[in-house]
């Protein structure tokens, strides 16, 4: 009797996927390495802020491990929410064509939106095995720890040891508490999920327990250190939302653990003075923070089609805030970011923001029985986030962080269609066209960057590389400006003086900060013309009731009586 041999195949033979680690280890270093960093505030900002730059790169970077993914399966993955997701970020891409947009603005907006969109159609040409797919969870996890260690470790030992190192005790200041709570709150939830769905095969509790396990105990206590009465109602809902899921399908050992860790955190907070009093169901914003939103809840009906504008929001509130006889101070960046996207962007952002909620609340009530309080509970601080703070204004990666959870959300109950494609060389060549052209233009900003901080010691032959730099293009004209300016001082040529002083006054009309006034002020002193440096004071100060401008022109003006008499 004749036998057929079966042969044999090793995985990695029978289904190469030569792209899925790179993926992985770009998530890995924007989860790990620029998550973090970009809360760091330093004198660049936006995507001149290295952090932020490298984010891009590496976002980009994805997009095109994507694209050669398609070209090489010659087939396109696809799922219901996709068309839905995309029509979505297309309404929010609008109001970027609305002539009363600011130009910058205006590109960062299209930017996060079209790149947020093409992550997450990249995340789906991929397919992930289980360990994979448990590898995007615990990427955000170990950044909750990233995140959290700067506010666990040295208040804890602040408040058991008084003669504490002196690098522990300086206070950690300029990163923003109300993001980082969204990390550490997601990272507690995504603890309870993956210590459901780690199993051990023989063993009751391996390394990877133990880490999921400590997890509360990081992130509660760094919640409670942050010291904002309003997360302790958050903290407790995402435990109580976490409880029937790990009842269900944790071992009754790691259940009970994990809610014995998370007392033991409140109890560590509390012996370190952390607990505040009257904290269950505190306010999120400050009476005048309530103030701002309410009068941006006004401003937004007077103009609610197509909004104030794409980064017109600041001058809109000033000049409605005039208008109103109560000028009120403007947070940079906006306490809301939902609030402050909605009032520039009109009714095209609600139809966004409405159309992806459904779509969302869609997925969660089509997932698996017993996961939906789970899935709510993860992808709930990222909602918070968006509607309670600042949000992608102080750190862009969030988006991605909410990009992963709404594609695995998705993932568990979508089924996929292929479409298959046979003209990919195109398509393989702009992607590797696009990586090396985003490694350079980032590469090439940071290197700007580091020279930016000296700028003593930049020649003009090298102010020239800002000038074809489309990133570094406004620090050009101002260095240029300012050189230029201090040059007609020197010569004593006023009618130079005077017109860099116009373009000024122009450039500040745009976006008008108390800063910025003050220092046009000085400008108008310097050049010898007191009239318009009084007009600049004075309409700075019906801008900015609450600053203080210098110099005092009443106190010059009484002075100069006096002079004249004696």
């Amino acid at each position: 009797m004749s036998t057929t041999r079966i042969p044999f195949h090793w995985p990695s033979k029978v289904a190469s996927k030569p792209l899925v680690k790179p993926v992985l280890i770009v998530l890995a270093t924007l989860f790990l390495l620029c998550f973090p960093l970009n809360q760091i505030p330093l004198s660049v900002s936006g995507i001149q802020h290295p952090a932020i730059s490298t984010s891009f790169m590496l976002s980009v970077a994805m997009i095109c491990f994507g694209g050669l993914e398609v070209a090489r399966q010659h087939r396109f993955s696809l799922t219901k929410l996709t068309g839905w997701i995309a029509l979505s970020a297309l309404l929010a891409v609008l109001p970027a064509f609305y002539l009363h947009a600011n130009t910058s603005a205006a590109l960062w907006h299209t930017g996060l939106a079209l790149l947020s969109l093409l992550l997450f159609i990249t995340l789906q040409q991929f397919s992930f095995n289980h360990v994979q797919r448990q590898y995007l969870l615990w990427l955000p996890l170990i950044a909750g720890w990233i995140f959290a260690l700067p506010f666990v470790v040295p208040p804890l030992i602040e408040a058991f040891e008084h003669d504490a190192p002196y690098f522990l005790t300086v206070q950690r200041v300029g990163i923003a508490k109300n993001t980082t709570a969204m990390v550490l709150l997601t990272a507690l939830a995504l603890s309870a999920y993956l210590l459901a769905r780690t199993r051990a095969y023989k063993r009751t509790i391996i390394s990877q327990h133990i880490v999921l396990l400590l997890t509360p105990l990081m992130c509660i206590t760094a919640l409670m250190a942050l010291r904002e009465p309003w997360l302790i109602t958050f903290t407790l809902l995402v435990i109580a939302l976490a409880q029937p899921f790990l009842f269900r399908f944790s071992p009754k050992l790691h259940h009970g653990l994990w809610n014995l860790v998370v007392f033991a955190a409140f109890v560590i907070a509390g012996q370190a003075n952390w607990l505040p009093t009257n904290a269950l169901f505190a306010e999120r914003f400050s009476p005048n923070e309530w103030q701002l939103l309410a009068q941006t809840t006004a401003l937004t009906k007077t103009a609610h089609f197509e909004g104030v504008g794409l980064g017109q929001l600041t001058l809109a509130q000033l000049q409605f805030g005039l208008s109103q006889g109560n000028t009120l101070p403007i947070d940079t960046p906006y306490p809301s970011w939902l609030v402050a996207t909605i009032t520039e962007g009109g009714i095209a952002i609600w139809g966004s923001f409405a159309l992806l909620g459904g779509l969302i609340i869609k997925r969660i009530a089509d997932a698996p029985g017993g996961t939906r309080l789970m899935l709510t509970a993860i992808i709930l601080p990222s909602i918070v986030g968006i509607a309670a703070t600042s949000f992608v204004s102080t750190n862009p990666v969030l988006a991605l962080l909410f990009v992963v959870l709404v594609y695995w959300i998705d993932n568990l109950s979508a089924r996929y269609e292929r479409i298959n494609l046979t003209r990919v060389k195109l398509l393989a060549i702009g992607s590797t066209t696009l990586l090396a052209s985003s490694i350079c233009l980032v590469v090439s900003s940071i290197y700007l960057g580091e020279q930016a901080l000296r700028t003593y010691d930049i020649s003009d032959n090298k102010l020239t590389q800002y000038q074809t730099h489309p990133w570094w293009t406004s620090f050009y004209q101002q260095e240029a400006g300012k050189r230029a300016f201090l040059e007609n001082v020197e010569h004593n040529d006023k009618r130079a003086q005077t017109t860099y002083l116009r373009q000024q006054i122009r450039h500040l009309s745009t976006r008008p900060t108390a800063e910025g006034y003050q220092s046009l002020i000085e400008l108008a002193l310097l050049t010898g013309d007191r009239a318009i440096a009084k007009q600049i004071q004075q309409e700075a100060s019906a801008l900015f009731p609450y600053v203080a401008f210098q110099p005092n022109f009443s106190h010059f003006e009484a002075s100069e009586p006096d002079a004249s008499k004696s």
